[in-house]
């Protein structure tokens, strides 16, 4: 029981390693590109893509790494499992990054109905729907290439594995 406990902790750290390894190559690659500190990134996500998102996003991508790592580990009847559980959780990342599109659209249409046109105020409300078209889409942009390249990495996987142990079968039944 203490062994397994362990093994999960493991993996789970192992999970955020890979996410905080990637993170900062990342950073490292914007740096190297605008000559601009991650600071700005940062702060341009957050007041882009709303903090919420950002913390789900991240919490699904965590948990995708962790099936990834759960996959490449488990005993050959668990990985099926571990490879549909990674599936389900990359495939939430794109119905999050669309349903905050239809909030901010939503959003957007609601400041619309609710302001004032005028000569004075069309320039505020114009601003205004900018912010929410701008994280509508931005959060689309963001989670459905994610989604998509996480599936990718764990279908490409999975098959990889599969091929593993069917070859290491086959070489069994060959040496018998």
């Amino acid at each position: 029981m203490i062994k397994l406990l362990l093994n999960k902790i493991n993996n789970i750290s192992q999970s955020i390693s890979w996410f905080i390894g990637s993170v900062a190559i990342m950073f490292f690659i914007y740096m190297m590109v605008t000559g601009q500190n991650p600071n700005m990134l940062i702060n341009w996500g957050v007041s882009t893509l709303g903090l919420l998102f950002i913390v789900i996003f991240i919490t699904q991508l965590i948990l995708t790494l962790f099936c990834l790592v759960q996959l490449n580990q488990a005993e050959i009847q668990n990985r099926r499992y571990w490879f549909e559980f990674g599936l389900q959780v990359s495939n939430s990342i794109s119905t999050i990054a669309l349903t905050f599109t239809l909030f901010g659209i939503s959003m957007g249409i609601g400041e619309l109905s609710t302001s004032n046109l005028d000569i004075s105020t069309i320039n505020k409300t114009i601003g205004k729907l900018t912010e929410q078209f701008s994280m509508a889409f931005m959060t689309s942009v963001v989670g459905l290439p994610t989604s998509a390249i996480l599936k990718s990495i764990l279908i490409i996987n999975f098959e990889h594995i599969l091929t593993k142990d069917n070859i290491s079968k086959f070489k069994q039944i060959e040496g018998e």
